[in-house]
């Protein structure tokens, strides 16, 4: 983070400075008592014991609270800062740091490809920037004010990722980032358990743009039919769109699969570029084509993002193929299990696959799906059985949802498997496979026994 003077800290939460806080350096940001340092503002968020033997060792730390804590007559009353409302100050002081910056922030959102294009548009940049980023997938919002400290003087772009879990999930994130270029990659059902409705969920992502004031540069997926129903009339900025859709600002014209990757034409403003991407799955070509769109908005060539692509090395556990023993290709997609992202598996898969595999999915539970559940599960067994799926493995009871749907669909009830636990795979697995197998794993229950396996399996 930037050093900064606490008396600047304070002007920022409306509050006056007494003599003794004046000229001290802040070097550390905080809400986490256990990441207390010397040079440190904390937020005293909750009613937790505040370890306050354990803070006299450091030099200048100060608690923000406003709320009276055991132990507080220990400390020195110039480390006590009380304000009215603690999160409004501690958003005021979020809105103070990220404002010393006058740098383009990059805010990504969707349902599934958020983390891909992302690390594609990190990808891009990193050579010509120096860029603060989100870590891999960790876009939960208590990452939020570590990513946010993280930028500093030498930052010249930020791309974050901002989830939306519950409600109130973007709005937050934006309190943090002040995006001003924002990115919906595409929607689809997802987190219903905490945001009951889909158009509730859907309203949640929307709200990129009031966390933008409703201005900037806004990124939509021109083919997404759900995208198309959000109500963009306030947004006062720049709305570029890409897709296959012949209105798309960046428009994706062919794609092709290979046996290493994907290759691809792209148009743009009458020029036509060609691309390729190391990473399997007509779904990754639209995350690079939104990369590369994010990627000209900043100013980069269009030639230089695809050459950078091309290099590009995909994401752990994100339809990661890997070379199994005896001749079996792995394919460990077990980042996350929704929907749209199993369909997008699965598809891959099955065009990846030659006529001689047997394409075998080992599938677990779909995550946070609330009352959408009995309805995508059966979605997602049918088109098990529309794809051709050779062996369905189900790990877990509520992976079972799956079965009765996808036998129905045509896969063979013979070559329908269930089992709880990795050993119980890992002996079906030795006697079963064959040669040129490929065997596809997906789950949404960070699961454990699937890493075993997958690693049992690996040559």
């Amino acid at each position: 983070m930037k050093t900064l003077l606490l008396e600047n800290v304070l002007a920022a939460m409306n509050i006056q400075t007494n003599e003794k806080q004046k000229g001290i350096q802040i070097r550390h940001v905080t809400y986490d008592r256990w990441d207390i340092e010397s040079y440190t503002v904390y937020f005293h968020w909750t009613n937790r014991e505040f370890p306050v033997e354990s803070i006299k060792k450091y030099q200048n730390v100060f608690i923000v609270t406003d709320t009276p804590f055991s132990g507080v007559e220990k400390l020195k009353p110039e480390q006590i800062i009380m304000v009215e409302d603690i999160e409004d100050s501690f958003f005021q002081f979020t809105s103070y740091y990220r404002h010393l910056f006058s740098i383009p922030v990059v805010a990504i959102t969707g349902t599934c490809g958020k983390s891909t294009t992302k690390e594609m548009l990190k990808h891009i940049l990193k050579e010509t920037h120096n860029v603060q980023a989100t870590i891999g997938s960790k876009n939960a919002d208590y990452y939020n004010l570590d990513y946010l400290m993280g930028i500093n003087e030498d930052t010249d772009v930020a791309v974050f990722e901002t989830a939306v879990s519950k409600r109130g999930d973007m709005t937050e994130s934006c309190k943090y980032f002040y995006p001003t270029i924002g990115m919906i990659t595409m929607i689809d059902v997802d987190h219903t358990d905490k945001i009951r409705s889909f158009d509730d969920y859907l309203a949640e992502k929307a709200k990129i743009m009031e966390g933008m004031n409703n201005k900037g540069i806004l990124i939509l997926n021109e083919d997404d039919r759900y995208l198309s129903t959000i109500d963009t009339s306030k947004f006062k900025g720049e709305i570029i769109t890409f897709g296959k859709n012949r209105d798309a600002t960046f428009r994706i014209k062919e794609v092709e699969y290979n046996s290493s990757g994907m290759t691809f034409l792209m148009k743009h403003k009458q020029m036509i570029f060609k691309g390729y991407i190391p990473s399997l799955g007509e779904h990754n070509v639209y995350n690079a084509v939104a990369s590369i769109t994010a990627a000209a908005t900043l100013g980069v060539d269009i030639g230089y993002a695809l050459k950078r692509l091309s290099s590009f090395r995909h994401m752990r556990s994100h339809f990661e193929i890997i070379e199994g023993r005896n001749g079996v290709t792995l394919v460990d997609d077990t980042w996350k299990s929704n929907p749209a992202s199993l369909k997008a598996g699965l598809e891959t898969l099955t065009r990846m696959a030659s006529l001689s595999q047997r394409k075998i999915v080992v599938i677990g539970r779909m995550a946070a799906l609330g009352k959408y559940g009995n309805e995508e599960y059966e979605k997602a067994g049918r088109l098990l059985g529309d794809l051709g799926i050779d062996v369905l493995i189900t790990k877990g009871f509520i992976a079972r949802d799956f079965e009765k749907p996808a036998i129905e669909a045509g896969v063979n009830q013979r070559n329908v498997y269930h089992f709880s636990e990795a050993d119980e795979m890992k002996r079906f697995f030795d006697s079963f496979l064959k040669p040129n197998d490929i065997v596809y794993f997906k789950t949404g229950g960070n699961d454990q026994d699937f890493d075993d396996v997958i690693e049992y399996l690996s040559g």
